[in-house]
């Protein structure tokens, strides 16, 4: 009996993980919003395939990075490779292209000050446009993807 209410508790676990999975939702400049401390932070890819990443208050407002640290790496099938970042005025942009061979992840790491405890966000990049909501795959906020 008490393994039955083990398994029922795992499995009402799962269920309930399962059903606060991440919901993506898209930034301001069409990109993938993240849930960044102190500010909320937008991964975009440009048409020459840099990265973007701009910071925004609650109202969705830019606002300067301050002492905020950001790293980003590109994980394609033939290896990793770290993006070399230029700070601006509201975020950093990276100084090279992504490599090519998309779909692959891409890992953004936040710090709110140099020694802050790191945020990791993993996104899967697919810069294909998809066929309902017309975001590009990597920012797609539709159900089911």
């Amino acid at each position: 009996m008490k393994l039955k209410s083990i398994a029922f508790a795992l499995a009402a676990l799962g269920a309930t993980l399962s059903l606060h999975a991440e919901k993506i939702v898209a930034g301001p400049k069409g990109g993938r919003l993240l849930e960044a401390e102190p500010h909320k932070a937008e991964f975009f890819v440009t048409a020459d395939r840099k990265v973007e990443i701009t910071f925004y208050d609650a109202a969705l407002k830019p606002v300067d990075p301050g002492a905020q640290v950001v790293t980003v790496t590109a994980e394609p099938s033939s290896g990793k490779a770290k993006l070399d970042l230029e700070k601006t005025s509201t975020g950093f942009v990276s100084k090279t292209a992504l490599p090519a061979g998309d779909p692959y992840r891409v890992v953004v790491q936040t710090r709110a000050s140099a020694d802050a405890k790191p945020k990791n966000f993993r996104v899967d990049l697919n810069l294909a446009k998809c066929g309902e909501c017309q975001k590009i795959e990597y920012a797609c906020t539709c159900e089911g993807h």
